[in-house]
């Protein structure tokens, strides 16, 4: 487990990560509500893989299927 605080920064609030090489400057996190309305999830935010220019083709998951057939 690890503990973070939150700090000033400005007019706002943020959390103080600790320094341990978890966590690297400019890194995009997420935090994500529980139901319970109390806690929170915090997870590493990443890119969209399906958008901007593909470095490998992508290939057809079912190369058989004749998808003239499919309705």
């Amino acid at each position: 487990m690890v503990e973070i605080k939150t700090v000033s920064l400005g007019n706002s609030l943020a959390l103080s990560l600790p320094k341990d090489g978890r966590f690297k400057e400019g890194q995009r996190w997420l935090l994500i509500p529980a139901k319970d309305g109390e806690s929170y999830t915090l997870v590493p935010r990443i890119e969209n893989p399906y958008t901007g220019p593909t470095k490998q083709p992508m290939t057809e998951a079912w190369p058989d299927v004749d998808w003239n057939e499919v309705e």
